[in-house]
């Protein structure tokens, strides 16, 4: 097979493949967790994807009648007040935690791929997969409809080619050319808080945005 194809094999992990901010650390901390209830439920969004909402501690214990795994309370623990999401379009389905947290009473969300749909990539490609952390800027419109657009690369990419930042990470891709963040997480949040009161151009302007409708 191809690289290119490999490549294209691989996007359906993650929608966001190949043009948002990934980092190593989550984006929020303890103290900046904010949660909100607005997000649970089932949503549709503007190019036909399905979204369902819920709480990760109602997904960890769906199905336990008994003792819960020392496993799953470390987990439920740790994720208490986050969402599980679920993403569905064109057949294909993936499986995320979303943690809710405010900067400056702007909501976000940290996105971290669990599980996904594999389609057929065979499990030593899968042992390659690394999974990292994504910053989603989170609004909730008059109407009730949500929307959700996250980091694009771009736009760090524009500010650590002008110099105006430096927070540690490294490059990546076969190219070299895409951005890991390394940055601890309140490094991170650092970062966040100075980004947005920044004048930066086209601060959140992005490829992967979607505009939520409950169904």
């Amino acid at each position: 097979m191809k690289i290119r194809s490999i490549i294209c094999s691989l996007a359906i992990l993650f929608f966001l493949n190949s043009c948002v901010v990934k980092s190593l650390s989550p984006f929020y901390t303890k103290e900046t967790i904010s949660f909100t209830e607005e997000f649970l439920g089932k949503w549709k969004d503007n190019e036909k994807g399905k979204w369902e909402v819920k709480t990760f501690e109602s997904e960890i214990l769906k199905g336990y009648k008994g003792k819960v795994s020392k496993e799953d309370k470390q987990l439920i623990s740790l994720y208490k007040n986050s969402y599980f999401v679920s993403f569905e379009k064109k057949g294909k389905e993936a499986f995320f935690i979303a943690t809710p947290f405010k900067i400056k009473d702007q909501l976000f969300l940290d996105f971290i791929p669990v599980d996904y749909d594999s389609g057929g990539i065979n499990s030593l490609t899968f042992s390659h997969i690394v999974y990292a952390h994504s910053l989603v800027k989170f609004d909730v419109s008059s109407n009730g409809s949500i929307k959700i657009k996250w980091f694009d690369e771009d736009r760090i990419e524009d500010l650590f080619k002008e110099g105006k930042i430096k927070i540690k990470h490294e490059k990546i891709g076969l190219l070299n050319d895409k951005y890991l963040l390394t940055a601890s997480s309140k490094e991170l949040q650092k970062f966040v808080e100075k980004y947005i009161v920044s004048n930066a151009s086209k601060k959140w302007e992005t490829l992967i945005k979607f505009t939520l409708t409950k169904v």
